[in-house]
């Protein structure tokens, strides 16, 4: 079973993560690379906000 903590653990670390790809998606952006270039990093953004939002959830459920 994953305890409380390790999903709060997680959370922290896969929202930091999409903070610093957005950070680099807008440093890109900035520097002119084309939404091409940027597709990968959007993606990984968009799966990371996914499971960043199943966390959230199941910290919801467990409060609930």
């Amino acid at each position: 079973m994953v305890t409380l903590e390790k999903i709060k653990s997680r959370l922290a670390s896969l929202t930091n993560r999409h903070r610093e790809l957005d950070n680099n998606i807008e440093k890109m952006y900035n520097e002119g690379y084309s939404d091409n270039e940027i597709h990968g990093l959007k993606k990984q953004k968009l799966q990371l906000k996914d499971e960043i939002t199943s966390l959230q959830q199941q910290l919801e459920s467990d409060n609930g």
